[in-house]
């Protein structure tokens, strides 16, 4: 590594946004700073939570253009959701790190284009570059309303692939799936962080959820693509064998997608479900995992992206049921319970079994938490992340220009 220490412009979400990518960068954020010195970069300065602002610098990222030449690089936490608007904007302008938290940005790149600048010639072009005239042809059908957007199949990532200086991943499939769009791409795969629990939970008195009850919880943002209705049908029938069974979920709803009291309506679930709603402070987030006995954490499709919920039941030590695909796929087998994507009768299973035997709870809650407190140490993680950008500042075809500062 340099003797000398490097200066960074940190991209990212940063809290109070409702962002787990904000989360995620003020966990790595101190740990980081131990190697580098970094300089904060956010579309709303004045928005930034005070515990960053003590600790670091913060810029507008309007000022980045005219103030670049003051750093050996720029990194990027780049995801999916529309925090990352303006982030774009200037990654594709000026190139920099990228760390991609999900492989696939078509649903971010339809709304900024189509909804945001109101421009389905800025999406035409999108689809253009990366499928060259098949997708013209393809935007062209869209627009007639001959065919649906093809989220799921068509990631447009090449134009920030191309723009990147190198790309860090947090597994293996991710990785996969952009070295089969760019195969010289320089990447890493890098653990993602999370912070062990550092405060004792609240009770479940506190949190107030019978002290004996069966608890499952769900958390993070309320889409389709986690699979609630799946789970919360397979826990219904689960009700007939634990009628004390409870079942908590703990994120932001967003109705246009999964409207799920209106779904819950419709069931005969009664007060077994509890939608506990998003939880300004991180404690209680983390509380409603401590204080489950199972945490299900389901995905499908993927995006590529990485589970905080699914890492920080991990590092809670609760047994989790995840979908065997994607990231969740390359958890180790003894330290979660997998089961195939779609399939209601294997989670009805996989819950069953953790309901009857607590045993089998400790002892694969007390595996996930000795597996995240070795695999997704912070500390490891900021390490991991400076010795990639080293090796990128080394090399001269990357930076031909000696670094990004004076570039």
């Amino acid at each position: 590594m340099s003797s000398t220490r490097r200066q960074i412009a940190f991209f990212s979400p940063l809290p109070p946004e409702r962002s787990g990518i904000a989360d995620y960068s003020a966990e790595l954020l101190p740990y980081l700073a131990r190697w580098v010195d970094v300089t904060l970069f956010a579309a709303r300065p004045a928005r930034v939570a005070d515990s960053l602002r003590e600790r670091f610098p913060i810029r507008d990222m309007a000022e980045y253009g005219t103030t670049r030449w003051r750093y050996d690089v720029a990194l990027h936490q780049m995801g999916a959701s529309m925090y990352h608007d303006a982030m774009y904007a200037v990654l594709l302008r000026y190139g920099g790190i990228i760390v991609l938290h999900e492989h696939n940005l078509h649903q971010f790149i339809a709304t900024r284009t189509i909804v945001a600048q109101r421009s389905f010639a800025g999406y035409e072009r999108e689809l253009g570059y990366a499928l060259g005239v098949d997708g013209v042809r393809m935007a062209i059908e869209i627009s007639q309303g001959r065919r649906e957007h093809p989220f799921a199949e068509v990631p447009l990532v090449e134009r920030l692939l191309d723009r990147s200086h190198g790309v860090i991943l947090h597994s293996r499939f991710t990785q996969s799936q952009l070295l089969s769009l760019r195969p010289g791409l320089r990447t890493t795969v890098i653990p993602a962080p999370i912070e062990g629990p550092s405060e004792p939970p609240l009770s479940r008195r506190e949190l107030g959820c019978p002290e004996d009850a069966l608890i499952f919880v769900s958390g993070g943002q309320v889409i389709r693509s986690k699979q609630l209705p799946l789970a919360l049908e397979a826990f219904a029938r689960l009700r007939e064998e634990y009628p004390a069974a409870r079942y908590v979920v703990v994120g932001d709803e967003l109705k246009n997608d999964l409207d799920l009291a209106a779904w819950l309506a419709d069931r005969d679930l009664g007060d077994a479900v509890m939608y506990a709603g998003y939880c300004e402070d991180l404690r209680v987030f983390r509380s409603w995992l401590a204080a489950a006995d199972v945490v299900v954490n389901l995905r499908h499709p993927t995006a590529g992206e990485t589970s905080a919920t699914a890492l920080r039941g991990l590092a809670a030590g609760r047994p989790i049921i995840v979908s065997d695909h994607g990231w969740y796929a390359e958890l180790p087998d003894d330290a979660c319970m997998k089961v195939p994507p779609n399939d209601g009768d294997a989670l009805l299973v996989a819950m069953r079994q953790l309901a009857c035997d607590p045993g089998l709870r400790e002892a694969i809650g007390t595996r996930a938490a000795a597996y995240a407190r070795e695999e997704h140490a912070p500390a490891r993680a900021a390490e991991r992340y400076v010795t990639f950008i080293e090796e990128l500042l080394a090399d001269a075809q990357v930076f031909p220009q000696e670094s990004a500062r004076g570039g």
